[in-house]
């Protein structure tokens, strides 16, 4: 019987490995060591470990793919959703923010280790690592992969506490002073977002993943810790 462990120690053999913004990986090879994509990396990963297809279009490791929303939509599909506080803490279990949620474009797929951290396919800059503080990300949902077998790490405390001083898309848009800021830093930086309205916009957004991708961070058009350092803010 496979159980959570078997991914979570495949994965972390490929840390330090090179991570490209979706990358394409053949997944019926087994000495694949990258460039990766966040989806593509779980895809691979659960191939190998359990000799099982998720998430790749069309279903078939020769010619398939795999992506982030379709993490997402067989995860609904085949009810295999968990709860994330229950995804992070139990090794092997995949945590998936679907693209689109919390005002990100891009989605984001990851590995529970059952400690609070990932094992992950994360950016350039960054590559494959083990990522800390699982409970303060956005995630969609967790999911399980159908024939493991789990144990949970009870004595884990999960406690979700996403920052909520990140700029990003949002109905309504957010305003304000630190908005323009961020604007004026990234037509400082070559990156144009249009108007320096102190609207957090689109076209904002849009020009922070810009920025991001230049500068190898998690491209997600979201302005965290990481992205205000950046620019230096």
């Amino acid at each position: 019987m496979f159980d959570g462990e078997d991914l979570v120690r495949l994965a972390l053999r490929h840390q330090g490995e090179k991570y490209v913004l979706g990358a394409r990986v053949h997944l019926a090879n087994p000495d694949w060591t990258g460039p990766w994509d966040c989806a593509e990396f779980v895809s691979w990963c659960v191939f190998h470990a359990y000799k099982t297809l998720m998430a790749v279009r069309p279903p078939n490791a020769q010619r398939g793919e795999s992506y982030s929303g379709w993490w997402y939509e067989d995860a609904v599909a085949q009810d295999l959703l968990l709860p994330v506080k229950q995804a992070i803490a139990t090794p092997g279990a995949i945590l998936i923010r679907k693209p689109g949620a919390f005002g990100m474009k891009v989605g984001h797929v990851a590995i529970a280790c059952g400690d609070g951290t990932t094992i992950e396919a994360r950016s350039a800059r960054d590559g494959v690592l083990v990522v800390k503080d699982a409970a303060a990300r956005p995630w969609s949902t967790g999911a399980f992969v159908p024939g493991v077998a789990y144990g949970m790490n009870d004595a884990l405390p999960v406690v979700l506490a996403v920052p909520t001083d990140l700029l990003q898309l949002a109905n309504p848009y957010r305003r304000g002073e630190d908005v323009a800021q961020v604007q004026t830093a990234l037509k400082a930086a070559g990156v144009h977002p249009g108007a320096v309205d102190g609207i957090y916009g689109p076209a904002t957004a849009d020009a922070v993943a810009a920025f991001q991708a230049l500068r190898g961070l998690v491209v997600d058009g979201v302005v965290g810790a990481e992205t205000r350092e950046a620019l230096q803010l």
